[in-house]
């Protein structure tokens, strides 16, 4: 009997330890997996995912510690080959949402294209600046806009988010955002802005495709 009483304790002495070591590794594993999303128009790719996760045995994370968003084309020396009289893609007012989420979903398609965009001028964060307008909901999009973000080298201090109609002329980039505490890049998209002209007067500010 005295026998029979301590099997009976050994084994729930077992199964309480291994439900205590199954608990860790379940709380553990999101947080390895996590990455803080960017306000606009950044997004991760599937490799930057399946690398933040890791192995089981916890393989060193690659990136810098302190956030960071890495923009690595340099806008004047871009501007001086640039041809602003051949422009591949000039977003007009029809299918506007649909040519934005076309280069969010196929970018390697338009990597590299030069564009000419108008649109509200927005920024996020108060150093993210987007191009945009108001439309149907959009998945790639940010703050209620049909947007997308483009870095310009200009000074543009004096155009008023959500309120400036602006055109802008540029190339299509990827760059790369570093989440920190050591954490893989996320690729995001931009338009390197060779020209951001303020209009004197707003277009067509809601669209509907």
């Amino acid at each position: 009997m005295k026998k029979a009483c301590l099997l009976i304790m050994c084994i729930m002495l077992m199964l309480a330890a291994g439900c205590g070591q199954n608990k860790d590794e379940h709380s553990t594993a999101p947080a390895q997996g996590e990455s803080p999303a960017q306000s606009g128009s950044q997004t991760g790719s599937p490799e930057s995912a399946d690398t933040a996760s890791g192995d089981a045995g916890g393989a060193a994370l690659s990136g810098p510690q302190e956030a960071s968003d890495d923009y690595p084309y340099d806008i004047s020396a871009d501007r001086k080959t640039f041809d602003a009289g051949k422009i591949d893609i000039n977003v007009g007012d029809k299918l506007y949402m649909t040519q934005i989420n076309d280069w969010y979903m196929n970018f390697s398609d338009y990597s590299g294209k030069s564009v000419v965009i108008e649109g509200y001028y927005m920024i996020f964060n108060d150093k993210y600046t987007f191009v945009g307008r108001k439309g149907p909901t959009c998945p790639y999009c940010t703050g209620g806009y049909v947007n997308f973000e483009f870095k310009s080298d200009q000074d543009i201090s004096g155009l008023v988010s959500e309120s400036s109609w602006i055109r802008v002329t540029g190339i299509l980039r990827q760059g790369t955002m570093y989440p920190g505490s050591g954490q893989p890049g996320q690729d995001f998209y931009y338009i390197e802005a060779m020209s951001v002209e303020k209009l004197p007067e707003a277009g067509i500010d809601t669209i509907s495709d």
